[in-house]
Parts: structure tokens; sequence; C-alpha cells
């Protein structure tokens, strides 16, 4: 079974709040950086309605921006989490191997997005 998974980046880009639309253009700016290939789907655009709503269950979270879910290649969707969690793991990109070593279970960047895909085609 393939591990590969696109990353989804739910937004909303009519968002009033300022903090939120300062953490989407933060997050796009970081995703970008990394040059880790996402999805956006835009809460805001008629034409992303359900798959909106289809994450704000898997979430469990409405009107917050952004918010980060994987598809996975056997079809199913998971929560990666929201601004915060993308920042923690942009900040674990330097970690001495030593360390990740000695902590096989510790969520880093590279580990987290690893198999990330632009698409399953």
């Amino acid at each position: 079974m393939s591990n590969k998974k696109v990353l989804v980046c739910l937004v909303s880009n009519g968002v009033s709040d300022h903090l939120q639309a300062s953490r989407q253009r933060k997050a796009t700016t970081i995703l970008k950086a990394r040059k880790l290939p996402y999805v956006e789907v835009d809460g805001m655009n008629p034409d992303h309605k359900e798959s909106r709503e289809e994450l704000f269950a898997i979430s469990g979270i409405r009107g917050n921006y952004p918010q980060f879910f994987f598809v996975h290649a056997n079809g199913a969707t998971s929560y990666l989490g929201n601004f915060e969690k993308l920042e923690e793991l942009n900040e674990t990109v330097d970690i001495p191997d030593d360390v990740l070593n000695a902590n096989p279970d510790l969520e880093t960047w590279p580990r987290v997005f690893k198999d990330v895909v632009e698409s399953f085609q």
C-alpha cells in the first residue's frame, strides 16, 4: 500500500479576520519556501462548498482558517492541524540527527511531509 498523500490547505480568500488572513499568507509562504505541493480549497468559493463542509466535518472546526489535511492514496482524508501545527513542524527542520535517532516518534517536517505528492495521477 502506498504511503503517498496529497496535502490540502483549506483557506478563505475572503476572510475578514486579520489574524486568520495573516496566518494564511504565512502558511502559503512556508509551503512555497519548502517547495511542498498542496491543493488549496477556498472556503469562500461556492464551487468548493461541498469540499469545505467535508473538511469542516473531519476537523470538527468551522470558520477557522487555515486548516491542513492529508488525502491518502486510499481516498481517506485526515486532519493534520491548524496554522500553529504547520508552524511547529516548520521549526523542526534543523533538529540534529542524534536527537532524531533518539526520538523516532518525534513529529518533524521531513517525517510528516515525506510522502506528499502533487497528485495521484
